[in-house]
């Protein structure tokens, strides 16, 4: 199994272990037209701990958390739902899933982060259920590659400026990949405002 630290320096002190957090995210597209997306949350440790509410044997998860958004096409949230089946405390932390419903109604591409914040307040939410949240607009955006690989070649995409621009280094509006794709939308960069 590949690991993070395949990809970074070798550590400079000896280290093991403490905590181990995966999340996997999955989007689903529906025969119905909508798009199911799904995202998966596991904490665990290497070894047994006890804390003031529940012992905890070694590689069993201290969190077990599952969400789904489901979106249209224009992204806007029409249904919404979670699950915990493992948490540090059962009896309550499960309470805050049925809050996801009160995303229903707002859309992934339009400020959406603040959203679940406004709809969600802490009071209410799993913060583990908010962060899951809010990785779910990217992966929309990946799910929605192909379709929108397949419209920029065949140039239909050419009148209206791709969301990509703008939103990273690579796709920043005065860089060079946008000047070879997307002349149309390249912004000369301001060297007085200090920009390269």
């Amino acid at each position: 199994m590949v690991s993070t630290s395949h990809f970074l320096s070798t550590p400079s002190s000896p280290r093991k272990v403490a905590h181990t957090r995966t999340i996997q995210l999955e989007a689903y597209e529906r025969d119905d037209g909508l798009m199911d997306l799904e995202a998966l949350l596991e904490d665990s440790k290497p070894d047994s701990f006890t804390t003031l509410t529940r012992d905890f044997p070694c590689g069993v998860p201290i969190h077990l958390i599952a969400i789904r958004l489901t979106v249209n096409k224009a992204m806007d949230i029409v249904g919404a739902e979670a699950q915990m089946p493992r948490t540090p405390l059962p009896q309550t932390c499960p309470d805050a899933a049925l809050n996801i419903e009160r995303l229903i109604g707002a859309n992934l591409l339009q400020g959406f982060r603040k959203e679940v914040s406004k709809r969600l307040p802490a009071s209410l939410r799993c913060s583990h259920v908010s962060e899951m949240a809010a990785l779910l607009p990217t992966l929309a955006i990946q799910s929605m590659m192909k379709e929108q690989a397949a419209k920029e070649l065949n140039g239909a995409a050419g009148d209206t400026r791709p969301l990509k621009i703008g939103g990273c280094h690579a796709w920043r509006e005065d860089g060079p990949v946008v000047l070879k794709y997307y002349p149309q939308w390249y912004v000369k960069p301001n060297a007085e405002a200090g920009q390269p």
